[in-house]
């Protein structure tokens, strides 16, 4: 059922359930909706492990969700193992969509900044199981927009429609998102990046995490370009691919954040301005790690 939606003439690939992200349900990590949708079908544990256990390939970020988004699905159409009887697809599809964009902060971004109704991918396969999809991006955009764009209206129509099938429970549905959220911000840990003009922004980050995750979280809510930014440890720049446990970063640590003007100069753009209307450049700000578990 992959395939980027269509919304405003665009296709738009953090609509996909092929698109690659980081899930976590029920204490699990998952590379995407379709990579945790096609596992849920099925009772044996061990193919539902095999199925997990696909990791995407580094092929750039359309190659890599279609390849990735392909192997599962056809793994999914399995008739070799046994399946779950338990197994609603509507439901599993509407929560592991909401998780996806309440855990992935810039594709929750690019969802909620469309505009619209959404139409299907143009590769679809099942037109009635993609019209179901696009009915639960738009109820899940709906309900993530801020309140005062929110239109309840269109969330309630959605939710009725999705009540009048067997294959969701929206009560077992709301338990199933808050035991995620609950799990989600158990190892949790919050990296609050303090600027010097006294504006924070606060990153949510699992042990798990790369660096490289941390450095998109802060480019996205500054506003600028993941390359400009460098995190140091002590003396040590940390590097992509490690992870917060592995570079060390424990509860209440501090992490230096450099961020580079766009000239070619090290420093961060404070938001105090010289007498000519530029702005200032300092070295460096910091950011202090801590744990929401506490």
């Amino acid at each position: 059922m992959g395939g980027p939606a269509i919304c405003g003439g665009q296709r738009h690939l953090c609509m996909d359930t092929f698109a690659i992200c980081r899930l976590v349900i029920d204490g699990e990590e998952w590379a995407s909706v379709e990579q945790y949708y096609q596992a849920s079908k099925f009772a044996d544990e061990a193919y539902r492990k095999a199925i997990q256990a696909v990791r995407p390939r580094r092929l750039g970020l359309q190659l890599s969700a279609a390849q990735h988004g392909t192997e599962v699905e056809s793994m999914g159409n399995s008739e070799e193992h046994e399946r779950d009887p338990s197994f609603r697809a509507l439901e599993n599809l509407y929560v592991a969509s909401r998780i996806k964009f309440e855990q992935n902060l810039h594709l929750r971004k690019q969802l909620v900044e469309t505009m619209g109704p959404i139409q299907a991918a143009a590769t679809c396969g099942d037109a009635e199981w993609q019209l179901w999809n696009v009915r639960v991006l738009e109820s899940v955009r709906e309900e993530l927009r801020p309140a005062p764009e929110r239109h309840d209206e269109l969330i309630e129509g959605l939710r009725l429609e999705f009540q009048r099938r067997e294959d969701y429970d929206e009560e077992n549905a709301c338990d199933r998102l808050a035991a995620a959220r609950m799990a989600f911000g158990a190892h949790q840990r919050v990296i609050v990046a303090a600027k010097m003009d006294g504006t924070c922004h606060d990153l949510f980050m699992h042990p798990n995490d790369t660096i490289e995750e941390a450095r998109n979280q802060l480019a996205f809510l500054l506003g600028v370009a993941p390359s400009r930014i460098e995190m140091l440890h002590g003396m040590e720049v940390l590097q992509d691919a490690s992870t917060v446990d592995g570079s060390g970063l424990q509860d209440g640590v501090v992490v230096s954040i450099l961020l580079s003007s766009g000239r070619g100069e090290g420093g961060l753009e404070c938001g105090i301005y010289d007498r000519s209307g530029r702005p200032l450049v300092i070295p460096y700000f910091e950011c202090r790690c801590m744990s929401t578990s506490r």
